[in-house]
């Protein structure tokens, strides 16, 4: 049986605009009755990375959550909203400013905490997401600076409570290593339905500092695989270049093989975004590990602090799981001797005051573009 994935176009976050297109996906799909029923518990898990407002297009939008929201609450299941935001970031604050408080407060629906967790192969994994009868991802579209892009797949790391997510990145700080991280975070608790915001994605350094980009698309289906290879598609990569899906793939996590992934609505072909762009640090994922390995001194790229933007807010600090940043003397450091790159620095900055630079050579050979 082909996997499935539906395509639907929608320009803007107008409340007309998404509740259409959300109708349409629901419809290609089968159906809501397919997988909620009346007095299920069902938990909805956007991508709230930050306290980010939704115009940032750093968190999945609130319109987005909102109507999905309003068709579970409405078959008489009981609707959930959580997600867990990696470092010391204050849940609610993140709530409030990415609008998830404010349409919870509208649809008298609860937001939760990770609070209560279970190990299951050695990660601390939310009980919330175990308990309920069916789980909705609602990834935001971006970039990945470690993982070239973020969405389906990788939307399941927020499973894992804030605080230990630094430690899975100390323990895999290399991407094939963090791929298989986010591949077993994924196989413990894989969601019932996943429903992709790229109506406004993010291109270039994401998933916090990028580029925002009107790609006026959602993507619905039950294969995380198979939605990360069709976005891949739609961007002109080859899907096994994104470690994660390469990873979820050996696993038999999911379909990569376009031959076998029944598209639906709007074709590939029509939906094609030219000349998106990748992180820098991208061409350096490519290559083979030993290659890697010789060169990584020589070529790459490093987290630097633009101080004239920093505000000393110490996310940073605190979310850094090789303790590498410090601030002394209205200065912040990082210690590049301590640093494993793992750019948790760079992706949890609430003021983009993190960049990343590039080696002498690798500016020098002009590898990567600006």
């Amino acid at each position: 049986m082909k996997s499935k994935v539906a395509i639907v176009r929608c320009l803007d976050y107008q409340e007309k605009r998404v509740s259409e297109a959300m109708e349409r996906i629901f419809q290609l799909l089968g159906g809501i009755d397919k997988f909620v029923k009346p007095n299920y518990r069902v938990l909805l898990k956007p991508n709230l990375l930050s306290a980010s407002f939704p115009e940032q297009g750093i968190t999945t939008h609130p319109a987005i959550v909102k109507e999905v929201a309003k068709r579970i609450r409405d078959t008489g299941a009981k609707v959930m909203i959580g997600d867990s935001p990696g470092g010391p970031l204050n849940l609610d604050e993140v709530y409030e400013k990415t609008g998830m408080r404010k349409l919870a407060r509208e649809l008298d629906i609860e937001l939760v905490r990770f609070d209560k967790i279970e190990k299951i192969k050695s990660y601390p994994f939310a009980q919330v997401a175990l308990d309920c009868d069916c789980f909705i991802s609602l990834p935001k579209f971006k970039t990945h600076s470690v993982t070239v892009i973020t969405a389906a797949l990788k939307n399941s790391f927020g499973l894992v409570p804030g605080i230990y997510k630094t430690e899975c990145h100390l323990h895999a700080p290399r991407p094939r290593d963090f791929a298989k991280v986010l591949a077993d975070v994924f196989s413990i608790r894989p969601p019932n339905l996943i429903i992709i915001d790229g109506v406004v994605s993010m291109e270039g350094e994401g998933p916090a500092a990028g580029d925002l980009r009107n790609t006026g698309l959602i993507l619905g289906g039950f294969d995380a695989v198979s939605l990360d290879v069709v976005l891949a598609g739609i961007i002109g990569i080859n899907p096994f270049d994104v470690p994660t899906t390469s990873e979820a793939y050996r696993r038999n996590l999911g379909e990569a093989d376009l031959k076998r992934i029944e598209i639906s609505g709007e074709q590939l072909e029509s939906v094609l975004v030219r000349d998106f762009r990748l992180p820098r640090q991208t061409l350096l994922n490519k290559l083979p590990r030993p290659v890697l390995n010789f060169v990584a001194h020589f070529v790459n790229t490093y987290p630097e602090v633009n101080n004239k933007t920093c505000r000393e807010c110490a996310v940073c600090v605190k979310g850094c799981p090789a303790e590498a940043i410090t601030i002394e003397d209205g200065i912040t450091r990082i210690n590049h001797k301590l640093c494993i790159k793992c750019l948790c620095c760079f992706e949890f900055c609430p003021h983009n005051s993190i960049y990343l630079k590039k080696s002498l050579l690798l500016k020098l050979l002009g590898m990567l573009r600006r």
